[in-house]
């Protein structure tokens, strides 16, 4: 094997020997089983395996980091590998914390461009120490600007088409203590992130790689880089609201990304660092823009329908094709409200049920399924229920 792929190669069996690799799947696991717990307190069954929270952790990082490792193959965004113990110091700080909506590439930067303009190398007392902090005020400001461009970037993309995918409902008291629906979106997300660092076997070419930080030869290195996203959403339908706040990340990702260039072209590391200091309080400002929490709830007990707040997968309700967020407003010819009750209205025909719907757009429709003895008791649907919550608190 040449050179060139032995160095890739080496980068890749790096990914599996780096402990955040197992921390960021284990983290997701106790995410998920959490998630179970409340909704077993919140409904008295589970909504979504535990295991899925693994899934969606790893599978849609998969294609995106192969992506991103054919595109910076030929862009060669080079750190020193000291960053890279920066940015993954960052991370797990914030893993272990529990603080997954700050884990975004805006706020783990952080530490590296802290690290980069002010950190001033001593003697540890250790050599392996001592090595670990070399190069750590060389890093490039504009590499720094293009990857955490690109990360931000990335996760807006994530959280697009991603994050409102099995979002789980929950049940919480509202400021009036009144008993309200609410979705909850969390994630972690493991992105294999393939670098370049300055020291190593493989040399450049007049024309790889295309850009240059100065650096004659180069190594490879898969690093894990977690990606978090929590959000609890009571004002409105979770998809729509992922695609925007999505949408809006992957914008302020681009923009920087586009600084960045013009900071390298220029040759101007103060226009990367603003570029870097934009996204950190563009992000910041994002989050604080979907808090959400002066508005009125979208799931609520109303006295005409009941709104759907979930939907357990492969129910009766799954299969029908109703979503989150229509109203039931008539079962088998009765109307709903808080004098109903869907049960006592689906054994009106314990053979067949006939809705009545109104959907998001508040157009009518009519879903229809036979009934069999297994079949869910409520057919697998989740509504806002005072008396249901009230219970569970007395359980408790």
């Amino acid at each position: 094997m040449d050179t060139f792929g032995l160095s890739i190669l080496k980068g890749i069996i790096s990914f599996f020997l780096h402990p955040l690799t197992y921390i960021t799947i284990i983290g997701a696991f106790f995410l998920g089983r959490s998630r179970v717990k409340r909704d077993r307190r919140d409904f008295h069954t589970r909504v979504h395996d535990v295991l899925d929270d693994v899934v969606f952790a790893v599978v849609p990082c998969l294609i995106i980091g192969a992506a991103f490792f054919i595109l910076n193959l030929f862009l060669g965004l080079t750190v020193p590998f000291s960053t890279t113990i920066a940015m993954s110091i960052a991370a797990l700080l914030l893993l272990i914390t529990g603080q997954i909506r700050f884990l975004s590439p805006a706020f783990v930067m952080i530490l590296p461009v802290f690290a980069a303009l002010f950190y001033t190398p001593r003697d540890l007392g250790n050599s392996t120490l001592n090595r670990m902090q070399e190069g750590i005020g060389s890093v490039s400001l504009v590499a720094l600007a293009l990857l955490v461009g690109l990360l931000v970037f990335i996760e807006g993309y994530l959280i697009a088409t991603n994050a409102g995918k099995q979002t789980s409902p929950r049940l919480v008291e509202s400021k009036r203590g009144k008993i309200v629906g609410s979705h909850e979106m969390q994630r972690l997300w493991l992105l294999p992130l393939f670098l370049f660092l300055p020291v190593g076997n493989v040399e450049s070419l007049s024309w790889w790689p295309l850009l240059d930080f100065g650096n004659e030869t180069y190594a490879f290195l898969l690093l894990p880089f977690p990606i978090g996203f929590r959000k609890l959403i009571h004002h409105a339908l979770p998809l729509p609201e992922m695609k925007t706040n999505g949408r809006q990340v992957a914008l302020l990702g681009a923009g920087t990304v586009i600084l960045g260039m013009i900071s390298y072209f220029l040759d101007n590391e103060w226009v990367a660092l603003t570029a870097i200091g934009l996204v950190m309080v563009g992000r910041a400002g994002i989050l604080l823009l979907h808090r959400g929490k002066n508005k009125p709830a979208y799931f609520n007990e109303r006295n005409e329908g009941l709104v759907i707040l979930g939907i357990l997968p492969g129910s009766p309700a799954d299969q029908m094709s109703l979503q989150v967020g229509e109203v039931i407003s008539k079962v088998n010819g009765l109307s709903l409200g808080k004098g109903v009750d869907f049960y006592t209205a689906l054994q009106r025909n314990a053979a067949f049920c006939k809705l009545e719907v109104l959907d998001i757009n508040g157009e009518i429709r009519f879903e229809q399924k036979a009934l069999y003895n297994n079949t869910h008791h409520e057919l697998g649907l989740l509504f806002v229920k005072e008396n249901r919550f009230e219970d569970q608190e007395e359980a408790q």
